[in-house]
């Protein structure tokens, strides 16, 4: 065999192999690490926006600001696969403040969209409407008005009597009256409501027991809130603060849901000397959750290093610290995903420089709660701009929020 043929061979071999061992998805030198896209004429309720990335260490990747109806990216060339990005807004007003807002392990080459809000599909009239509500005692009742949009009324309270002059939006609108009876939740429709109606129900006769209902049963101070959502509205369905200043007020109310709606908004909380759970169920609406309980302790709360012990498992975790100067309120909120605590935050010196009031050794820890989302969209979907791909229609989660 030629031998000079086989040294010819052997390097063309050797350069394919090269070639064949590179992969398209390597990345080298520069490249975008974060686009965040702000539409035209969506609200930011800050003057002065920014966002930026940093690595596990601390290390400032990149810094942008934003406005609106820009797209900015943030670029670098230290990034791994995962980064922590970093909201930061200063509201200058008679109530200054400046607040960063992180959010940790987000994908590099991550989206996020600021979306401008759709405008209403219909023209939202004014109108007045008389509510009279006969055989009412207040000592033993509640009634709450709920139509889908905004209203405002002015109550004149006898004492077999409730007198309601409603001035709402939305003409005409279906009232949904709901309330508690005995310690019972009860309701009432009055369809198609219009400007100058006046309409009159009989409590006793007129509204009828929820149909689906179960005892908050669980030990501590329980306490509710319900919202039924239709094709273009949302109602107040249920909310057992109504119960206050009546004779049955109680730590173990009772609740439940009507079927007169596509999908509800149920929050539930529990507290005890050590904190409180919520529970939260939107879209299909669930009346057996239990309520679990939690044992924590904080080793460390300062900023830079946050070490914890919750008994139970989370998705993830919220944390903020505070502190005043000159009346400026400053705060940074962390969110991070389970197993991922932040052990060097840093601001970036174009923000530094701006706002060179601001002293990460000042921060003060004020909160802290964790996340289980049992069934649903995961982290880090509540991250703003984050746009969820998730086909689920049920989102379930519970939030432990430990006692300081």
């Amino acid at each position: 065999m030629n031998p000079l043929r086989n040294r010819s061979l052997l390097f063309v071999l050797g350069i394919t192999f090269l070639f064949g061992c590179h992969k398209d998805d390597d990345v080298t030198g520069p490249h975008t690490i974060l686009t965040l896209q702000v539409d035209a004429g969506y609200t930011l309720d800050t003057e002065d926006n920014w966002i930026f990335a940093t690595d596990d260490n601390g290390e400032v990747l990149d810094v942008k600001p934003y406005a609106g109806g820009e797209t900015v990216t943030l670029v670098s060339d230290k990034a791994g696969d995962k980064i922590n990005v970093t909201f930061f807004v200063h509201h200058e007003a008679a109530s200054k403040s400046s607040t960063f807002s992180t959010y940790a392990h987000i994908s590099s080459g991550t989206v996020l969209h600021f979306i401008k809000p759709k405008a209403a599909s219909h023209e939202s009239l004014p109108g007045t409407a008389t509510f009279m509500i006969s055989n009412f005692n207040y000592l033993l009742s509640s009634v709450e008005f709920s139509n889908g949009d905004s209203y405002g009324a002015s109550t004149t309270i006898t004492s077999s009597e409730m007198d309601s002059e409603v001035s709402y939006y939305g003409i005409p609108s279906d009232f949904l009256l709901s309330g508690y009876r005995a310690g019972v939740p009860v309701f009432n429709w009055a369809k198609g409501v219009k400007d100058g109606d006046v309409i009159k129900r009989d409590f006793q006769a007129d509204f009828v027991a929820f149909p689906h209902q179960r005892k908050l049963d669980f030990e501590g101070t329980n306490s509710a809130t319900l919202f039924g959502a239709t094709a273009n509205a949302n109602f107040l369905v249920l909310n057992t603060y109504q119960l206050a200043g009546t004779a049955y007020a109680t730590d173990q109310p009772v609740i439940g849901y009507i079927d007169d709606f596509v999908s509800y908004d149920l929050i539930v909380t529990n507290t005890k000397a050590n904190g409180s759970v919520m529970y939260l169920n939107n879209g299909a609406i669930d009346l057996s959750f239990t309520m679990p309980t939690f044992a924590f302790s904080l080793n460390n709360n300062s900023l830079q290093n946050l070490s914890f012990n919750l008994s139970e498992d989370y998705t993830y975790y919220y944390s903020g610290w505070a502190y005043t100067q000159d009346s400026e309120n400053i705060r940074w909120n962390v969110t991070a995903p389970t197993g991922v605590t932040l052990k060097g935050l840093s601001i970036p010196q174009e923000i530094a420089t701006k706002y060179s009031q601001i002293d990460v050794s000042k921060f003060k820890h004020s909160s802290i709660n964790f996340t289980k989302i049992v069934e649903g969209a995961s982290y880090p979907a509540g991250m703003p701009g984050v746009t969820t791909t998730s086909d689920d229609k049920t989102q379930k989660l519970y939030t432990y929020s430990p006692k300081l």
